[in-house]
């Protein structure tokens, strides 16, 4: 193996995903990236692994071997999202909790490469804050979500292994962004009560995770940085009559 970092990104061939295994390779590193499905333009330097992510075990088997064919981990990389067609609280818990837990448990004994190591937790704005769109099964496994990292960030520490998270806000992605640039209403909307006047790139997220994933963050663990352009430190009536211009 090569000496450079290894990262592994679970989600990692669509969206936000697809964006941190680019750029983590741009960086140098070595990527592998577990998916439900190949993307449509794949990054000839990072290697792809596809499988459902609600099968915990043919998971766990792939992290087996992308560890054997690879070698250990710098960093891993959580932005896998519940995408079957089951019992959504069901199907929600286990891809972003038991799934992330799994994988952590499975590097504890001989994953993790010398040097620095770390990982990041993609969560939500829901998993704070109630919001429309998403079941309560979301809410919960994004909240969750935040309190594995914590825990791993104080149970892993001592082992040198960092854990963070990012939350982002609503963001333009590839898969995506011609939706959202279409409805003048509703970048409106965003405009007027984003403090930056404006939604993030998928790109500007998978470079604070990408920060994360170095050594330049070898002292930030157990934290959770959202990326929201100044939104929540918005008080809501403050943004309530900014909207209705009261």
């Amino acid at each position: 193996m090569n000496g450079a970092a290894h990262s592994l990104v679970i989600g990692g061939t669509r969206g936000l995903g697809r964006a941190v295994a680019r750029l983590l390779q741009e960086a140098g590193h070595r990527v592998s990236a577990i998916g439900r499905r190949q993307p449509e333009q794949p990054e000839a330097q990072v290697r792809y692994w596809l499988r459902e992510l609600d099968d915990e075990a043919g998971v766990k088997a792939i992290v087996a071997q992308v560890l054997e064919q690879s070698g250990p981990l710098n960093y891993v990389v959580f932005c896998q999202r519940y995408r079957g067609q089951g019992d959504p609280w069901t199907g929600e818990l286990n891809v972003t909790l038991t799934l992330t837990r799994t994988v952590i448990e499975t590097l504890r004994t001989g994953g993790w490469a010398a040097g620095d190591k770390g990982m990041v937790m993609v969560s939500s704005v829901f998993g704070e804050w109630i919001g429309a769109g998403q079941p309560a099964a979301y809410h919960v496994a994004k909240a969750g979500l935040l309190q594995l990292m914590r825990y791993y960030a104080v149970d892993l520490g001592p082992q040198g292994i960092r854990a963070n998270a990012v939350t982002p806000f609503t963001f333009l992605k590839d898969e995506s962004q011609s939706f959202y640039l279409a409805n003048d209403a509703l970048m409106d909307v965003y405009r007027e009560s984003v403090p930056l006047g404006r939604l993030a790139t998928a790109d500007e997220i998978a470079r604070v995770i990408r920060f994360l994933c170095s050594s330049e963050a070898s002292y930030l663990t157990g934290q959770n940085l959202h990326v929201d352009g100044g939104l929540s430190a918005v008080w809501p009536e403050t943004l309530a009559r900014r909207l209705k211009g009261v």
